[in-house]
């Protein structure tokens, strides 16, 4: 999460039960994520950081919005990355305008919490049709995560990460809260196109705890 307060971005996945999920080879990958991350300019280089992801866990698609959630007309999206979901399936998704009655959506702008939509999809009775078109792309099985807006910005951010399988478990949770939220100051300078602020990102406590792992030479 971005802390307004001394202006850093800390790690949502700081607690032991999260941190002893994530092998030493995971830390070293998830710092080169996160240093790469920082010297974002462009949609570009953005969009290279997720083959860096795909080596900590599997998924075939992903896509990233931001937005918000209103009590009125449901999500309201904000800038858009299509990083590798289907053309097609994006045109049907957003002229259908499904973005306003997606259960899916609705919950991460309202929780950003980590959400596999195998579980989710039916605790929040999503329409079967918005389904069954995600299953017609081979989007089996999907998992959320998102950033809350940092002032003063209103738009938070879900990043969505599908295929016809996915991993399910801490671990993969674990990825997602340490690395989304530097995902999220990315996506807002691009949206922005503002420029990196080396004073603004400064390393979570388990983050530099990494770092020493790294000075250590421990790489599992």
């Amino acid at each position: 999460m971005y802390d307004q307060r001394v202006g850093i971005i800390t790690s949502s996945s700081d607690s032991p039960a999260y941190n002893s999920c994530l092998s030493g080879n995971d830390a070293i990958t998830l710092l080169e994520i996160i240093h790469t991350s920082i010297s974002c300019e462009a949609e570009i280089d953005f969009k290279a950081l997720f083959p860096k992801i795909q080596e900590l866990f599997p998924f075939d698609f992903v896509t990233v919005l931001s937005g918000h959630d209103d009590d009125r007309s449901g999500a309201v999206p904000g800038y858009c990355v299509n990083v590798s979901f289907p053309d097609e399936w994006m045109r049907e998704y957003m002229s259908k305008n499904y973005f306003q009655v997606d259960a899916i959506l609705k919950e991460n702008f309202s929780t950003y919490e980590v959400q596999h939509w195998s579980v989710g999809r039916k605790r929040l009775h999503r329409l079967e049709e918005i389904t069954s078109l995600g299953m017609d792309f081979g989007m089996r099985e999907c998992c959320t995560h998102g950033s809350q807006p940092s002032a003063p910005d209103k738009n938070g951010s879900m990043f969505c990460f599908a295929g016809k399988s996915m991993e399910k478990g801490r671990r993969t949770e674990a990825i997602l809260k340490f690395v989304v939220p530097h995902l999220h100051m990315a996506l807002s300078r691009i949206a922005g196109n503002k420029l990196p602020d080396p004073y603004t990102t400064i390393l979570s406590p388990r983050e530099k705890e990494v770092l020493d792992w790294l000075k250590q030479g421990k790489s599992s």
